[in-house]
């Protein structure tokens, strides 16, 4: 009877134990399971957030890309817009200056003539410009002074813009002043050379060969605006 019992209790001792093994391997594999599962959820948490990070990084840097280019064709308009003005207040459109030339007399090969006036050519950018000059012309020694006039130009030809050469040329007619009075549709060629000078060719055989067989040269500064007190 002893021996029944001792058996008995050894052997709910070892289903106990047993029992409790299980049970620990279980909370174990659940508590692994458990981990397991947090990791993922914690790594997807991350890689979402980074992902939102990039994107959001990328529409930072492709706006502050966008702001910058936006600035640079500001900034490059309002320079293009200030070096139209020059110290005359002379603009793409307007171009005024002084005429300061010397001019064979191709009768008298040792005769010079001074020229020396004022022009002003406007609507440069339109398909009718205007270009008006007035000045005086001299003999070397003081002789013979008189003047003319250049007005009523029209364009028979576009305006030229030659990049190369940094000049655009105007053709077409105009009419000018004479000793005999006033000779129209006189070819006409007007180069405006850079921002600096220009140049007026006018057909020698529709005006005796007036003014010789070179141009008619000029500046595009006006003293007389530079310092106004010189011609008061």
């Amino acid at each position: 009877m002893t021996n029944n019992k001792f058996f008995s209790i050894l052997f709910i001792s070892m289903m106990a134990t047993i029992f409790a093994n299980i049970l620990a391997i279980s909370s174990v594999n659940t508590l692994t399971y458990a981990t397991s599962s947090l990791g993922e959820s914690i790594q997807q948490s991350q890689q979402e957030l980074q992902s939102a990070i990039n994107s959001q990084v990328q529409q930072s840097i492709t706006d502050t890309i966008n702001n910058i280019n936006d600035s640079n064709d500001s900034t490059i308009n309002t320079i293009a817009s200030n070096q139209t003005q020059n110290s005359t207040g002379s603009s793409i459109d307007v171009i005024k200056g002084g005429i300061t030339s010397l001019q064979n007399d191709p009768s008298d090969n040792t005769t010079t003539w001074i020229l020396g006036g004022v022009y002003r050519m406007e609507n440069l950018s339109s398909e009718a410009p205007t270009f008006n000059a007035s000045f005086y012309m001299v003999k070397t020694d003081g002789n013979s002074s008189h003047s003319h006039d250049i007005y009523d130009l029209s364009l028979n030809t576009p305006i030229i813009n030659n990049t190369l050469s940094n000049s655009t040329h105007v053709n077409g007619t105009t009419t000018v002043t004479m000793k005999d009075g006033p000779v129209t549709t006189v070819p006409t060629n007007i180069t405006i050379l850079g921002d600096s000078a220009i140049s007026i060719w006018l057909d020698p055989s529709k005006v005796n060969n007036h003014f010789g067989d070179s141009p008619i040269y000029g500046t595009q500064d006006l003293k007389c605006v530079d310092t106004p007190a010189y011609c008061k």
